[in-house]
């Protein structure tokens, strides 16, 4: 899938007209070098129909109007999604690792999975949760099925 191709499905997933990515990627102010300027609207809509050949400079601008990440614009299959965040856990910053802490709301050493096994501490906190569970309104159950598979999908990668 070309790249122009790809935006397009992105377009279309997020329910973004062309004219509204358009006016969203100008509003950005992306600087050609070649030129100095921004492109223009007819020039934004050539890109998108694939007539003209987008510029590796905006690809930057490209995804932030779209709100994805730049890898998002070439590809999104899962094995590819895996060795890009597995590349990013290798290299992450303190802010970085902030920010997937907030994310899934734990602690770093909790996303971590480490082969000595349970403790005897883990497995009597494990118990206590599934004694209580019954006692969980649906809700909380989804919501906590729902984190604990981000989670494990998370530390796949690492």
């Amino acid at each position: 899938m070309e790249v122009y191709e790809r935006i397009s499905l992105l377009l279309k997933e997020q329910g973004i007209t062309k004219k509204e990515f358009a006016k969203r990627l100008r509003a950005i102010e992306p600087r050609l070098k070649s030129t100095g300027e921004a492109p223009s609207e007819k020039t934004i809509y050539g890109y998108l129909a694939g007539r003209i050949s987008i510029s590796i400079e905006l690809i930057p601008y490209i995804a932030e109007a779209l709100r994805v990440t730049e890898q998002n614009l070439f590809t999104n299959d899962k094995e590819s999604r895996k060795r890009f965040f597995s590349n990013i856990l290798k290299t992450a910053t303190g802010e970085e690792i902030e920010i997937l802490k907030e994310k899934f709301n734990l602690h770093a050493s909790t996303l971590v999975q480490t082969n000595e096994g349970n403790s005897s501490n883990a497995y009597a906190i494990d118990e206590e949760i599934a004694s209580l569970l019954p006692y969980a309104p649906e809700p909380l159950k989804l919501l906590l099925l729902s984190k604990l598979r981000d989670i494990k999908e998370f530390c796949k990668t690492i």
